[in-house]
């Protein structure tokens, strides 16, 4: 090897070791960039000769220098010069993370909910991408009584530990819910969780490995998606109609692949607000019954129902194969973080476990909170007095699609929770459409951030739970506004000429 900097005339009678000074003249070499990121530095032997020390000194400077975080060794392979050393790391503040941190680009779902959660906040904003309860309808006044009484009642109990699977009075109060429902049969099915999210991620993680192939519908719920596709699974999406998830579609999937876990959303359906049809819900659980797939029913937006009455929880018809999640976050608050899981089984076991090993348990103090909540009549008081609210906000923005994107738009009306999903009946390039309306001051949920597949029309969720009607108006005002602008920029866009 030639090197750019001396190895000879070290000072051998000197103050400073030999070790010290080669030390030195490498590291300086490395800041300098004489040495570049990932160059393979000599063997030792060749150190040695080429510096005229003895072996034992020459691995002496590379184990110092890899003290210092300059080079990296690896048996069988070398010794190279680090990507980000030292000197270069001090100079920029913590940008060093990036070189340690494993290489993982955020996802384009993970960006369009961090734009929802940014967005809603951003002054001058119309956010149609947060679909939340109203604050209106939080129940802090009760809940601060509830509070206070709980406090009052458990003294310092209230903050020990308590198991995994949560407070067996939460547990009693959600299986009550659950026998009318049919998600449950007892307390000892239920697994107290932090939101639904928690839950949707525990059950994923507890049942899919690497390789396994899944389904979910497609549009979905981007934690969903993202949790599945955390896996390491295969992800294939199944269309969903005006009938809900196409279960034809799921049984044309089933003659190619072993599929191990359906996921999807069989009552108000985010983000079309549909419901699955009754025959499909018994074909989808005659399938899993005969395949020995799991499925995973996700039923948070289930009471938000407008039209028609309310339906069983998927879980009843097959409780061995189905686990259902759900929380308490899209009525009363998802602050409260307050979810669950009901299932049976070694696959509850494993949920238990997982749930454990991830925060040994939800928040002890909001669970004796949410377990008196829903001893009394409060939550069923909050649905009715919040379904008169949603419905309104529903219907303008129905009224105003049609007024403002007349002959653009196609629009279903959803039966219950708090979205709608729009396609647009001439498509144009998704995200040029995001950045243009967010420019004109209003955001939405692009349909490719929670689609499986990239779509062939371009739908987006828009969500109406947090907006007065007014805003409503004039965030699909600017809506039409900036498709007109895309419309236009695509008719007027011209080819550079050749040279």
């Amino acid at each position: 090897m030639s090197y750019k900097f001396p190895l000879t005339g070290l000072a051998r009678e000197g103050k400073l070791s030999l070790t010290q000074q080669l030390v030195d003249r490498f590291a300086a070499a490395i800041e300098h960039g004489d040495l570049a990121p990932g160059e393979k530095l000599p063997p030792t032997r060749t150190l040695a000769a080429d510096a005229e020390i003895n072996h034992l000194t020459a691995a002496r400077v590379y184990r110092k220098l890899a003290e210092e975080g300059y080079v990296t060794a690896t048996v069988g392979r070398g010794t190279f010069v680090r990507a980000l050393v030292p000197a270069a790391a001090e100079a920029q503040g913590d940008d060093w993370q990036s070189y340690v941190l494993p290489d993982r680009q955020a996802s384009y779902q993970e960006e369009i909910l961090s734009d929802a959660f940014r967005l809603a906040h951003e002054e001058g904003m119309i956010s149609l991408a947060t679909g939340f309860p109203s604050p209106r309808f939080h129940p802090t006044d009760e809940l601060a009584e509830i509070s206070a009484q709980m406090w009052a009642d458990e003294g310092k109990d209230a903050i020990s530990y308590t198991t995994p699977e949560g407070l067996l009075g939460l547990r009693e109060r959600i299986a009550e819910g659950g026998k009318k429902r049919g998600f449950a049969e007892g307390p000892e099915e239920i697994i107290v969780t932090s939101g639904c999210q928690q839950a949707i991620d525990v059950a994923v993680r507890a049942i899919v490995e690497p390789g396994d192939v899944v389904v979910v519908e497609s549009p979905t719920f981007v934690g969903t998606l993202a949790a599945l596709r955390s896996t390491g699974a295969r992800v294939i999406g199944i269309p969903v109609d005006e009938n809900g998830f196409d279960v034809d579609a799921l049984e044309h999937v089933l003659t190619r692949h072993e599929v191990k876990l359906c996921a999807l959303q069989p009552a108000c359906q985010n983000p079309t607000g549909t419901d699955l049809a009754p025959e499909r819900r018994s074909r989808l659980t005659q399938l899993a019954l005969e395949r020995n797939f799991f499925v995973l029913e996700d039923g948070v937006y289930g009471d938000l129902r407008y039209d028609g009455k309310k339906l069983d929880a998927l879980r009843r018809q097959a409780p061995g194969h189905v686990v259902h999640v759900n929380s308490l976050s899209k009525v009363v608050g998802g602050g409260l973080r307050i979810g669950w899981i009901a299932a049976r089984g070694p696959v509850l076991e494993r949920m238990t476990m997982l749930k454990q090993g991830t925060d040994f348990h939800t928040s002890t103090p909001i669970q004796h909170i949410a377990a008196r909540y829903l001893a009394t009549n409060a939550y069923a008081r909050n649905i009715d007095e919040s379904l008169p609210y949603y419905r309104e906000r529903r219907d303008v923005l129905m009224d105003a699609l049609a007024t403002h994107l007349e002959g653009e738009v196609h629009a279903d009306v959803p039966h219950g929770g708090h979205h709608v999903w729009v396609t647009l009946n001439r498509p144009v390039e998704e995200r040029m459409f995001y950045s243009e309306a967010v420019r004109h001051g209003v955001s939405f949920t692009p349909g490719g951030a929670i689609t499986v597949d990239r779509p062939q029309r371009t739908s987006f969720r828009l969500s109406f739970s947090l907006l007065e009607p007014e805003d409503l108006e004039e965030g699909v005002r600017r809506l039409a506004r900036a498709l007109r602008e895309v419309r236009r920029s695509s008719r007027t866009a011209v080819a550079a000429p050749l040279s």
